[in-house]
């Protein structure tokens, strides 16, 4: 054959690969930007959400006078003392608040753009996770898409969107887990920067106590890796964990440990986690492409490093560290799945899905890589037998998907910030607790705090101590009864979930014998003693 027929055989094949990693890479880029403009969506809805001066959600309320009462002599304290608070959490999100107020910023804001700040930062530590563990075997181009669509997917779950602006503990404690993921994958490298994982680890259990995946799935896989060094690293941490667990537990007479773990063993039903998961349906492709990622990613090693024998497997990461942050990445996965049979609480909501969904986002943008990374190698080599169709339509079934479930997630939640009306009655009745010469008694507790008035009970966290027999509720019902508040305010009435999940029949009746009028002003029921 002469050399013209050669080079023409050559270009034949080389042209229409050429064209089909463009368009591939084409498709990608519109994914890309589909999640830019989503992106921007939320982020806009986000900004708001945080200087909305009302209540977002239940939980705000009491996180707001948590912080207030950190550090004193309050926190942690005895529950049948008035006024009964119960503290949920470790106090770093709290401790935070304070601090970003104490610059003149409002609690609720600093709250909530803390929760925010969080959460942008977990999806820029998503995708450097993402581009470290499946983009830098595969050409910076394409690690660098792929980290893109990891990172802003983060933002597409409705969890994220719902749950991101609120004055929650979450986001922060899920924020620090993920950083320090990151550093430990980034340790293979650079030994040292266990240390600071195992730090970020603390840190985030000291956030919220149920944060213990991230730190359960490093620890594995170094100490086959690097026994010595894990050793050394988590026993710092231990030494950190203990410390602050003993100064806390001294200062509040044992309260710490009372109220972060034996207060918040609510009751559990199975069923409530099933039904919670399931709800979630409309984002199952996501789910898909993560696992699809997991097996990718596996696929890639096995066929780089060679692994054939999974007996030998601990021996593998041993040799192999390029194996360790996906094995970090699995076990995270695996026990963060675990993690969701927390959702069968009484009172779990949506907030227990969110780690588990930016793992996800970590694993999807290893599936991109790893699809994508050998349709654009491929486009630059001449010679090969590969049918261009059936490649093409294989390698764009992932971004096409993606494109639909990008388009069907929503970019904000409703949260009535532009009824001017509801606006105005809330600012009323803002002013009107403000005015009582008596406590108010309030299950929107951001009503509460907004007016300068203390807590005095939280209603959900009391109904599910006193179901339990873990507290006496004759100590609210005798406030109840001789009409220690000025008056009450309820969302909803008796036979509503809402209101059967805060308020027992006891607290129903007494409410309904000593404040027999009521008001309605928009979602909000107000009990107001006899004339």
């Amino acid at each position: 054959m002469s050399a013209n027929a050669t080079n023409l055989s050559t270009e034949s094949i080389h042209g229409p690969r050429l064209v089909v990693g463009h368009l591939v890479v084409a498709i990608y880029g519109i994914v890309v930007l589909a999640l830019v403009v989503h992106f921007v969506f939320y982020l806009r809805y986000a900004l708001t959400a945080v200087q909305y001066p009302f209540e977002l959600d239940y939980g705000e309320g009491i996180i707001w006078q948590q912080a207030m009462l950190i550090p004193s002599e309050r926190m942690y304290g005895a529950i049948t003392r008035f006024p009964f608070i119960v503290f949920h959490y470790p106090p770093l999100y709290h401790l935070a608040v304070r601090a970003v107020a104490a610059l003149g910023t409002d609690a609720l804001v600093a709250g909530r753009g803390i929760s925010l700040l969080c959460t942008l930062l977990t999806g820029g530590v998503v995708a450097a996770l993402s581009y470290d563990v499946g983009g830098r075997h595969s050409g910076r181009a394409t690690g660098l898409i792929g980290s893109a669509v990891a990172g802003l997917t983060v933002f597409c779950y409705w969890p994220v969107v719902a749950w991101s602006p609120m004055m929650r503990v979450d986001m922060l404690a899920i924020m620090l887990s993920f950083f320090g993921v990151w550093l430990a994958v980034r340790s293979v490298r650079h030994p040292w920067l266990l240390y600071l994982a195992v730090l970020s680890f603390v840190l985030a259990v000291y956030t919220k106590q149920t944060a213990i995946s991230a730190p359960l799935a490093v620890m594995l896989v170094s100490l086959v890796a690097d026994r010595r060094r894990t050793l050394q690293a988590y026993g710092l941490g231990l030494l950190l964990g203990l410390t602050g667990l003993l100064v806390m537990t001294w200062m509040t007479d044992g309260g710490f440990v009372r109220h972060i773990l034996f207060y918040n063993l609510n009751r559990f039903s199975l069923r409530a986690a099933v039904s919670s998961i399931l709800e979630e349906w409309p984002q199952t492709f996501f789910l898909v492409a993560a696992l699809g990622g997991l097996a990718a990613g596996w696929r890639g090693l096995a066929g780089r490093l060679g692994c054939k024998n999974p007996a030998l497997f601990a021996q593998y990461l041993k040799q192999n560290p390029a194996a360790r942050p996906m094995a970090m990445l699995t076990l995270y996965l695996i026990f963060a799945t675990g993690m969701l049979a927390t959702l069968g609480k009484s009172g779990a909501v949506l907030n227990y899905l969110i780690e588990w969904m930016c793992l996800w986002s970590v694993l999807i943008g290893v599936l991109v890589t790893s699809t994508l990374g050998p349709i654009c190698a491929e486009a630059g080599e001449a010679g090969t037998t590969t049918v261009t169709g059936t490649r093409l339509l294989s390698a764009s079934i992932v971004p096409i998907a993606l494109l639909a479930q990008i388009y069907i997630m929503p970019t904000a939640r409703d949260y009535h910030g532009g009824d001017t009306e509801r606006t105005r009655q809330l600012a009323a009745l803002t002013a009107r607790i403000r005015d009582a010469g008596r406590p108010v008694l309030s299950d929107d507790m951001v009503l509460l705090m907004k007016a300068g008035k203390q807590m005095p009970w939280e209603p959900a966290i009391f109904a599910e101590l006193a179901n339990t027999g873990r507290w006496d509720q004759r100590l609210i019902l005798d406030k109840i009864s001789n009409l220690s508040f000025a008056f009450i305010v309820t969302h909803g009435h008796a036979g509503e979930r809402t209101y059967d999940e805060r308020f027992t029949p006891g607290v129903d009746q007494a409410i309904q014998r000593a404040y027999p009028r009521t008001e309605e002003l928009g979602d909000l029921t107000l009990h107001l003693p006899p004339v």
